[in-house]
């Protein structure tokens, strides 16, 4: 189980590192009062590869990767989601915390104010930079001028495989695993941002790995990333 808090303080002392009003990083840009980006921001069925995508990519780029479980911990976790906001300046903190409460009009917080709370985390990680995000929305939230915003899918019936195999199930439990998990996903995309996850529109690159190796869905990713943003990989200035 991962440490929520020290690993938060590493990415605090990593992002303070960088002397961010000053450098003008490739992909980087304002939107309204919030500088914000790079980043690559990853939507993916159930079995189609895309949280290994996102790991193979963020160590060719040399950035932090944040799945959705982390997301959802750090979101959820008062302290921890407190210190990584303030580690903002009062302007920027005060910049997403408005932008957050704005996305979620006119639709109500729920009582725990997790549905806020998750913005603030989105855009606190996208104004940061230099991050590969898995789920839970954040390119319906962040603005995508400055990312690359990735759909990756697979036929279900190669998705149950992989699945089975991964975790030693029998296809039929897989399926019924994948088509519980797709309605979810399709579920959440509509009531917490009236969107619909399969809109082509809300994606720049989607990518079936069906045929493709994770290797070759990488390249693809980075190629794309690269094209958009003009970012540069760890220690290599191409693809």
């Amino acid at each position: 189980m991962i440490d929520i808090e020290d690993f938060v303080r590493k990415r605090l002392a990593l992002y303070q590192a960088y002397d961010i009003q000053a450098e003008r990083r490739p992909g980087r840009g304002k939107e309204g009062k919030l500088t914000c980006g790079p980043y690559l921001l990853f939507s993916r069925e159930k079995g189609a590869g895309g949280g290994a995508v996102a790991q193979l990519a963020g160590s060719r780029l040399g950035w932090q990767v944040f799945n959705n479980e982390l997301v959802d911990a750090i979101a959820k976790k008062a302290d921890v989601r407190r210190e990584l906001i303030e580690s903002l300046d009062e302007r920027d903190q005060a910049t997403i915390l408005k932008t957050a409460a704005r996305l979620l009009r006119p639709r109500p917080i729920d009582k725990s104010g997790y549905t806020a709370h998750l913005r603030e985390i989105l855009l606190t990680l996208g104004h940061q930079g230099d991050v590969v995000i898995v789920g839970r929305g954040a390119h319906y939230v962040l603005p995508s001028q400055f990312g690359l915003r990735v759909r990756m899918v697979a036929p279900v019936e190669v998705r149950a495989q992989r699945i089975a195999d991964r975790e030693n199930l029998s296809l039929k439990a897989a399926r019924s695993e994948i088509e519980r998990s797709d309605r979810e996903r399709a579920r959440l995309a509509s009531r917490d941002f009236g969107q619909s996850a399969d809109d082509p529109l809300n994606y720049d690159v989607t990518i079936n790995t069906a045929e493709l190796t994770l290797e070759a869905a990488t390249e693809l990713v980075l190629t794309a990333l690269q094209r958009k943003l003009a970012v540069k990989l760890k220690g290599n200035g191409s693809a």
